[in-house]
């Protein structure tokens, strides 16, 4: 049985559905984003004084979005290995098995790091755990601190230059190289994979402003890249 705050949900994603034309799942999306800012608004509204300060205005630490590149990076390379091992093994099922989940499983640990590391900084930022189990989704902050283990503290250390922690491997000259955008870290690959991103899953052409966010030398390169992707659309178009 749904819970009444998920039904409620529902119903006004099916209303907006019907309203704006778009998709059920993306009404969705847009009703969850809007009940989000509505609680920060409220939060925000009850501020006293030796509140956590409102980060709203605050620009984002450049290393937190050089952070999710790295991971990104490495979790797309797993899951394109992953998805490549039908095609290598399609005649071996227990050699697809045993490949296949050790590759989403890699992944997995690459996801898990990186949604940690975000955390633990967010929490020495000074966010409240109620913030931290909205974000992570999640309705107890054991949910919470289980994100918080030795390796992301080690990650985190190095992200911001702090000291490398007793009995470190290798998580903290990982974090400091992001930090400093050099040696484990790869600036021009992840740019590669912005745009390959950003092409393939962006709304353009349906929506001419979706790459305008992208720095230009980024968005020259999705735009050059597009028409590549787009042979199914552009079929249909000729025909």
């Amino acid at each position: 049985m749904m819970r009444p705050s998920n039904q409620a949900r529902a119903n006004e994603a099916r209303r907006r559905q019907a309203e704006t034309g778009e998709s059920y799942s993306s009404a969705l999306a847009a009703v969850r984003c809007d009940r989000l800012q509505a609680a920060d608004s409220l939060e925000a509204a009850a501020v006293k004084p030796g509140d956590p300060p409102n980060l709203h205005d605050v620009p984002v630490p450049q290393e937190l979005p050089e952070l999710v590149r790295y991971h990104a990076n490495r979790i797309v390379r797993y899951l394109a290995q992953a998805v490549d091992e039908g095609r290598w093994a399609d005649d071996d099922f227990a050699e697809w098995q045993r490949i296949t989940l050790y590759k989403l499983t890699d992944g997995l640990e690459h996801l898990n790091l990186l949604i940690g590391t975000i955390s633990a900084y967010l929490r020495d930022a000074g966010v409240p755990p109620s913030h931290l189990r909205r974000y992570l989704q999640v309705r107890e902050d054991r949910h919470v601190q289980a994100f918080f283990t030795p390796r992301v503290e080690e990650h985190l250390a190095g992200l911001t230059r702090q000291p490398e922690p007793e009995g470190s491997v290798v998580w903290h000259s990982v974090g400091a190289d992001i930090a400093a955008g050099q040696g484990w870290c790869d600036p021009d690959r992840h740019d590669t994979l912005e745009v390959w991103l950003n092409a393939f899953c962006s709304n353009y052409p349906d929506d001419p402003q979706a790459l305008d966010h992208l720095p230009p030398r980024l968005r020259e390169r999705v735009l050059a890249l597009v028409p590549h992707l787009r042979i199914a659309d552009r079929a249909e178009q000729d025909s």
